[in-house]
């Protein structure tokens, strides 16, 4: 047999070598990419199912405050209601939260347990099992917020969501309507060209 012949004998099976390695690596890459968008599309729903159960009992807890003089603003309801639906709402968050600490990563699992407490303190004040007044509900409601906004950078990182978002810092994006807002909240279009 000529060294022609021998060459290609001899390319049949590196060939082979070479499709089968080519192959194996793009099947277990496929495969890979497919698990990271499930287990994606698990925490993202985990994450998704904690924030509404988490807003639902801010809300009742917000509506129980108001009835107490805590705050002003949202409609008021008798105790008895609010302390049934923060109570009803708490099983429920505590589910999500389970799955949150399940699916999540550290940090997120972290940003969710400092979450949780912002509201469970909230809820506490509205129901009269922590004595507060108008001062510590606001205190309170600005460290629910920079909770829930430190969740959500939590969130989207890892989900792999590029940019900050838009996050809520109270005092940046919230103003008492006695004030003006500060200038980096103003609008910054040109006022209208005077005839």
């Amino acid at each position: 047999m000529s060294t022609s012949g021998l060459i290609a004998l001899a390319g049949v099976p590196v060939g082979s070598l070479i499709t089968y390695a080519t192959t194996t690596f793009r099947d277990r890459a496929r495969w890979q990419r497919e698990r990271d968008e499930r287990w994606n599309a698990a925490r993202f729903e985990a994450y998704r199912a904690f924030m509404n159960a988490m807003h639902v009992q801010v809300g009742a807890a917000r509506s129980l405050g108001t009835t107490k003089g805590l705050l002003e603003g949202p409609p008021p309801i008798d105790e008895e209601t609010g302390v049934r639906e923060i109570s009803e709402s708490d099983r429920e968050l505590a589910l999500a939260y389970e799955t949150v600490q399940l699916l999540g990563n550290e940090r997120t699992g972290a940003a969710a347990h400092a979450w949780r407490f912002a509201v469970w303190q909230l809820s506490d004040y509205a129901r009269g099992l922590i004595p507060a007044g108008p001062d510590d509900w606001t205190t309170a409601y600005t460290e629910y917020r920079q909770a829930r906004d430190d969740f959500q950078a939590a969130v989207r990182l890892d989900l792999g969501i590029e940019g900050p978002g838009f996050q809520r810092r109270t005092a940046r994006h919230w103003t008492p309507p006695e004030r003006t807002p500060p200038q980096s909240v103003r609008s910054t279009s040109p006022p209208p060209a005077s005839r």
